[in-house]
This record gives structure tokens, C-alpha cells and sequence, in this order.
């Protein structure tokens, strides 16, 4: 039920008096005033039974009764009175905990053994711990019901003698238990890289949603991708060579797969995300870099410009550009920018007027950008933000090609073939055509080739 159910009240007389689970669904930073009896407990005695107010009318209170509430709000801003009155349980994924999931599902696939051992000897440990705490409360509790001296006392010391036995057993158990699964950890750790790859990507997916909720993509959606590039990318024999090649395979895989599902407008977006989210995993960049890429002179307020040819924008991005400092102690890399174009003031007019400058040496920095490979290319996109916005995106392109490679930039088109393979039963195609486009004979000539003729298709009208 939810609370605009305008019979709530009555709902809950029956699960109240039964002592039933009620699940609320979708509310939202705030919950009905109503319900302040039930989160407070206010239970009213009354000889043996138990009563509690709701609106004016008592109803029977049974103690099994349980209350569930679910909202959908990705980041709830609940106030600290309903916080202290409810147990907050966050489901949301995060990144570190997303990558742990990852890590054991390809270990799963790829070194099973090593898995199921691992968690064999979790249970070892846990089941050790509580059997070494059983110890010790049995111990406990001999002494305390012990009468008169405790050394005249035969079954304690016999007691007392099993549980040092028993206690030494178990300590070299969990002993052995930790150096195993350190050894077992150390060969997780050769996959670590492909299962931060997979978070990584995963937040790049969630985070499209802030584009536009249509780009909406479920976990589930994304394992699936996940195995798709454990079970198809090229095997080897060296653990390197694979986890490099499964790394490849995942990322180009969930790039074509949440690319067919984007506007035009959005694919370089989206790809401009991966390229940096995976630059700041590496420790090449931080958010930082990324929000002056975004905002660039947004916030910097100088009206004291002294390039009469250069833009007011261009010169707030200038300031912005030349006051940062980058990650990876690079530092304020273009820190001299404003100096060295006040010296050399036509060859950089000149740079900024061209009809390419993202292809254009840069006068003063050029070697020094080339000779970073690790962040020269985001330098350079950087510093054709700031000087010429509108080449932006063709710069990203090629900071597209350095990070993640050329196929991440070339036209692609995805076959009937392919995406025939991915639907089931329950995994329908839905296209969003444009203005004279239409698949249907694609569709047919397709069916009709592997003998699934006639299709099911349903018209879902103009948006």
C-alpha cells in the first residue's frame, strides 16, 4: 500500500490486531503524522490487552507486528525525528561494494574453486568463533555455579582441562584459516582490475539517468553485460592477458550496448564519461579536473581583461584554467598561461582563431603536453574548452581515442543479428524511431530467414 490510500487507516486495523508485516511503498522525505503512534510504540495496557491510538480510534496492538517503508528517492533528506524513530536500512550500491560483487562473480567464472574455497573457509571461521565463544561462556558459567574451593573441585578442573584442549584446536584452525585466506586473497587481487573496471562502468550507466531518466538501466542489465565480457573475451593462459582482455571486452560491450540506446546528442556525453571516470580509478585525474573541465570560468568573477581580442567568457575560463591545479602532482600546469600569451600574443590569437585548433601545435606548451601520457590529453581538451568552446566536442573525440581507442569513436552499427542474440522471451526490442524510419522489413527479412516468422510487433504511437 502507499500513503495515498485513502482507506490507510483501515488497512492496518487487521495486520495491527494479527500481528502481520505491512509494507508502505514510494514515500517521501516526510511520512504521514498518523503514523507517529505506531513508529513511537505509544502501546496502551489495558489489563491483558494491548491497545494503540490511531486517529482518534483504538485498535488491538499484537507485539509481532511489523512496519516496512520503501521509497524510491535516491538520496532522502528524512528528518533526525523520523530517523530516531525508525531503524534506516540503505540499499544503494556503491562503488567499493559493487566492485567486492563483481570480484567474486568473476572469480565464480573464472577460478571456482578458489571461490567456493573461500567461502568454505568463512563458514570454517565463523562456525570456529562461535564454537571458541561457546568455550567460553561454558566456562564462565562452571565458575560461577562453582561451590567451595575451586581447586577441590574435580569436574571443573576436567572441565576446565577439555575447554584449554578444545580452545588450542580451534585458535590453530582459525589460524591456518587467516593464512589461507590471505594466500586466497592475494589471487583474487590479480582480478581486482577488471571487477573496479565493471563498478566504474556501472556509474557511468546509473549516472546517464541524470540526462535523461529514459537511459535508466537496471543492475541486473549490467551483470548480464558483465558475464557477456567474462564468457566472450579472448582466453589466455597468464592471468594478466586476461584480465586485460576481459577488461577490454566489458568496456567496448557496455559501450555499444548503452550506445544504441542513447539521442545522437548524448553518445559523446556518455563516452566522455567513461574516459574520465576510468582516469580518476587510475589516479591520473580527480573530480576536481573534471569540474573544471565542466564549469571551467562559471564561477570566476574578473572583469579586468587585457586581451582586447579575446572574448569575456575566454578570458574568465583563462583565470579559471591558469588557477588550477591538477591531480597527479601535475600542479597549476598552465599557471604562466596568461604571461606566455601576453609575450607571444599573435601566435596564440593566431592558434585561437584557427578553424582546427584542436589540431594545431600549441604555441609554448606542445611538447610539454606530449610529453605527459597520462593526463596530456585531458590538458589539451582543457585548454580548448577554455580558448574555444565550440571545438569542445571534436577535442573530446580525440581524448575519447587516447583513453579508450579508435573503435570508441568510429560510426557504428549494430545488426539484427546482435541484437536478436540478446532478447529472450521476457527481454523484448524496443525501437524509437524517427521520422520516417521503419524497421519492420529488417524485422521480417530476418524472422522469415531463421524461420520466426511472424514477429509480434506493437505500435506504441507518437511521444
Amino acid at each position: 500500500m502507499t500513503l495515498k490510500n485513502p482507506n490507510l487507516k483501515d488497512a492496518l486495523r487487521v495486520p495491527l490486531e494479527n500481528g502481520w508485516p505491512v509494507l508502505i511503498e514510494s514515500i517521501e522525505n516526510e511520512v504521514d503524522p498518523m503514523l507517529d503512534p505506531i513508529l513511537e510504540k505509544q502501546i496502551i495496557s489495558k489489563g491483558r490487552a494491548k491497545l494503540i491510538k490511531i486517529s482518534d480510534q483504538e485498535m488491538d496492538y499484537d507485539e509481532r507486528f511489523n512496519l516496512f517503508m520503501t521509497t524510491r528517492l535516491a538520496n532522502p533528506l528524512f528528518s533526525p525525528e523520523l530517523a530516531a524513530k525508525t531503524t534506516i536500512i540503505d540499499f544503494t550500491v556503491t562503488q567499493g561494494g559493487l566492485e567486492q560483487q563483481l570480484l567474486g562473480r568473476l572469480i565464480s567464472k573464472e577460478q571456482k574453486s578458489l571461490e567456493d574455497t573461500l567461502q568454505q573457509l568463512q563458514e570454517e571461521v565463523t562456525n570456529n568463533t562461535k564454537t571458541l565463544k561457546n568455550f567460553e561462556d561454558q566456562l564462565l558459567d562452571q565458575l560461577a555455579n562453582t561451590e567451595g574451593s575451586l581447586l577441590e573441585n574435580a569436574e571443573l578442573i576436567d572441565v576446565l582441562n577439555l575447554i584449554k584442549t578444545k580452545s588450542k584446536e580451534v585458535n590453530e584452525k582459525l589460524k591456518e584459516a587467516r593464512e589461507k585466506t590471505i594466500e586466497i586473497n592475494e589471487k583474487r587481487e590479480n582480478f581486482r582490475a577488471v571487477a573496479a573496471r565493471g563498478a566504474v562502468l556501472y556509474f557511468c550507466v546509473v549516472e546517464m539517468t541524470l540526462v535523461n531518466w529514459m537511459y535508466n538501466t537496471s543492475l541486473q542489465q549490467f551483470l548480464d553485460l558483465f558475464d557477456y565480457g567474462i564468457d566472450n573475451s579472448a582466453k589466455s593462459n597468464f592471468v594478466k592477458d586476461r584480465v586485460h582482455n576481459i577488461t577490454q571486452c566489458l568496456t567496448y560491450k557496455v559501450y555499444r550496448y548503452i550506445n544504441r540506446g542513447l539521442f545522437e546528442r548524448d553518445k559523446t556525453t556518455f563516452k566522455l564519461m567513461m574516459a574520465t571516470k576510468i582516469l580518476i580509478k587510475d589516479g591520473k585525474l580527480n573530480q576536481a579536473d573534471v569540474g573544471l573541465f565542466l564549469k571551467m570560468g562559471a564561477g570566476v568573477d574578473d572583469s579586468n581583461k587585457i586581451f582586447p581580442w579575446m572574448e569575456q567568457t575566454q578570458w574568465l575560463n583563462l583565470k579559471a584554467l591558469s588557477k588550477h591545479k591538477f591531480a597527479n602532482d601535475h600542479g597549476m600546469f598552465f599557471k604562466e598561461l596568461q604571461d606566455k600569451i601576453q609575450r607571444n600574443d599573435q601566435i596564440w590569437k593566431a592558434w585561437i582563431d584557427e578553424n582546427e585548433p584542436e589540431n594545431a601545435p600549441i604555441p609554448d606548451y606542445e611538447d610539454k603536453i606530449n610529453a605527459d601520457q597520462n593526463i596530456g590529453h585531458f590538458i589539451h581538451l582543457c585548454l580548448v574548452r577554455a580558448l574555444r568552446q565550440d571545438r569542445t566536442m571534436l577535442a573530446g573525440e580525440q581524448f575519447i581515442t587516447a583513453v579508450l581507442g579508435e573503435e570508441y569513436t568510429q560510426p557504428v552499427t549494430d545488426l539484427m543479428a546482435d541484437i536478436y542474440q540478446e532478447t529472450t522471451p521476457n527481454r523484448p526490442v524496443l525501437y524509437l524511431l524517427s521520422a520516417g524510419a521503419d524497421p519492420t522489413g529488417s524485422i521480417d527479412e530476418y524472422a522469415k530467414k531463421h524461420k520466426q516468422f511472424p514477429t509480434g510487433k506493437v505500435s506504441m504511437g507518437e511521444a
